[in-house]
């Protein structure tokens, strides 16, 4: 369950979330249902509304999950990247991740670079283009305390955001080699599937 909470303080949202999971399942058992399902606090005001909605996809593509994160992983460890993550452009949902979890600010950094990229790309991209992504679509930005984040567009709305330290890019032909190769990874896996 996403449940949007504009509460003020950190105890009351933690009362309203117990309130609501008490409620849902109480619920849920009268009428029979053995499941237990999950819930987060989101609010309109930050990014956890598509952390949360994140979360509803992955569990929407069990079977293709397991092979998203095993391409995402082999990427990065080569690399020396922190963390890769694959997102939808349009909602700002990640589909996937490398196996270590994502923390909030860095979660909320690849949206911030995701908006970065569409708002720069609006203003230099032609009317006649339906679209600012494409099979060339790269972009890097480096930070004040070091960490780099890449961009490249996949396919079918996916781009891949990843997130490094500066020192990583003496070796970028090593990383732009094997983001070609995760691409065509990628594109294969949702090939097979129909996607």
């Amino acid at each position: 369950a996403v449940v949007s909470t504009q509460s003020t303080g950190d105890e009351q949202r933690a009362d309203d979330l117990r309130t609501i999971d008490n409620l849902v399942n109480y619920e849920l058992s009268e009428a029979g249902i053995q499941i237990r399902p999950k819930s987060r606090l989101t609010s309109v005001y930050d990014y956890s509304i598509f952390e949360a909605m994140s979360i509803v996809g992955q569990r929407l593509i069990p079977e293709l999950l397991p092979t998203f994160e095993a391409l995402l992983n082999a990427l990065k460890e080569p690399c020396s990247m922190d963390r890769v993550l694959l997102f939808d452009v349009a909602t700002k949902c990640y589909i996937a991740t490398d196996t270590e979890s994502v923390p909030t600010n860095k979660y909320e950094m690849c949206c911030d670079m995701l908006d970065l990229v569409a708002d720069i790309s609006n203003i230099y991209t032609s009317q006649d283009c339906p679209s600012f992504y494409d099979n060339q679509s790269f972009s890097r930005v480096q930070l004040e305390n070091g960490t780099v984040i890449l961009t490249k567009y996949i396919c079918n709305n996916l781009t891949l955001v990843c997130l490094l330290q500066e020192s990583c890019l003496s070796e970028l032909g090593l990383i732009e080699y094997n983001i070609a190769k995760f691409s065509d990874g990628i594109a294969e896996v949702l090939k097979t599937n129909g996607e």
